[in-house]
């Protein structure tokens, strides 16, 4: 009788580890909409920044590098809502030569004619610090903007001045 009873006890187990065994196969293969922290992983989509993509930062600096070495300087240009920004900086030393914003010139910066004199305002800016050549960075750190609009209007303004870029 004893001998019945642990048989017993052990088929019983061995059912029920099948059962869970059964469940957790069923739910690797059910469709998402059936789990919530599966949906939760698809529907979430990691960009691809320089921070997590080493060759894509090392491609840049030494783009940012060579170009820094033919005597042309970096124009970074940072687009928000309100304002427009647009630097010129030296690779080779990490600094900023020359910054200009519509936010420094105290009008808004929401529209093309407002980049135009930000850009102009950089372009003069440069031609008096003795900067001649410009190469146009479109992609920074986390930004990369299509030259187009305000963009372009900031450095078509650039190029008015009579900097290369």
């Amino acid at each position: 009788s004893d001998k019945k009873k642990s048989s017993e006890a052990e088929i019983t187990m061995r059912v029920a580890f099948l059962i869970s065994c059964l469940v957790g196969t069923a739910a690797a293969f059910a469709p998402a909409a059936f789990s919530p922290a599966v949906e939760s992983r698809v529907m979430r989509r990691a960009t691809v920044t320089m921070a997590r993509n080493p060759m894509k930062t090392l491609k840049l600096r030494t783009k940012r590098l060579n170009s820094n070495e033919r005597g042309r300087m970096r124009l970074n240009i940072f687009r928000s809502n309100n304002h427009i920004y647009g630097q010129v900086i030296n690779d080779t030393e990490e600094t900023t030569l020359v910054a200009a914003s519509t936010k420094a010139l105290k009008i808004s910066g929401a529209n093309v004619e407002s980049a135009t004199a930000a850009g102009k305002a950089l372009g003069e800016a440069a031609k008096a610090k003795g900067i001649e050549a410009l190469f146009f960075d479109r992609e920074s750190a986390n930004n990369k903007y299509v030259y187009h609009g305000r963009i372009a209007a900031f450095v078509d303004a650039v190029r008015e001045t009579g900097v290369k870029v």
